[in-house]
C-alpha cells in the first residue's frame, strides 16, 4: 500500500507541474505586415512575432532600423539592441519577435530577434 501512495503522489505532482508549465506558456502571436497594419492599435504594447520581406534600401546601421513590407502595407523595425543577422538583406523575407508601439506617428516593432529563412515558411498554406 505504501508504494501505491508514493506513486499516486509522484504522479499527482508530475500532473501539477505541467498544468503550470502550460498556464505559464502564452500561445505567441504570428501576423504578416498586413494583418498588423489593418488594426495596429489593437496590438500596441503587444509582444509577438511578424514576417515580411525587407524593403530595398531600407536597412540603416547607423539609426538601427530597417523597414519590412507586405502587399499592401510596411512597417519599421528598431534592430538597435540586437545585431542583424547575415542573411537579413534587401528583399529577404525575415520573422521578427519584439513589442510593437507607436512613437509620433510612426508605429515602430521594437525587435528582441530577427530570424532569416525560406520566404515559405512564412507563408501561409493554400487550401
Amino acid at each position: 500500500m505504501d508504494r501505491r501512495i508514493r506513486i499516486m503522489v509522484v504522479i499527482g505532482m508530475l500532473a501539477a507541474v505541467t498544468g503550470l508549465m502550460l498556464l505559464g506558456s502564452e500561445p505567441e502571436i504570428d501576423l504578416t505586415v498586413d494583418e498588423l497594419m489593418e488594426s495596429p492599435e489593437t496590438y500596441e504594447g503587444e509582444s509577438f512575432r511578424i514576417h515580411g520581406a525587407i524593403i530595398e534600401g531600407s536597412i540603416n546601421y547607423t539609426s538601427g532600423t530597417l523597414i519590412i513590407e507586405g502587399e499592401n502595407a510596411s512597417v519599421t523595425i528598431d534592430h538597435s539592441a540586437i545585431a542583424l543577422p547575415v542573411g537579413a538583406t534587401d528583399g529577404k523575407t525575415i520573422s521578427v519577435r519584439g513589442e510593437f508601439k507607436k512613437i509620433g506617428d510612426d508605429w515602430i516593432m521594437d525587435a528582441f530577434e530577427i530570424k532569416t529563412g525560406c520566404p515559405s515558411k512564412y507563408e501561409p498554406e493554400s487550401d
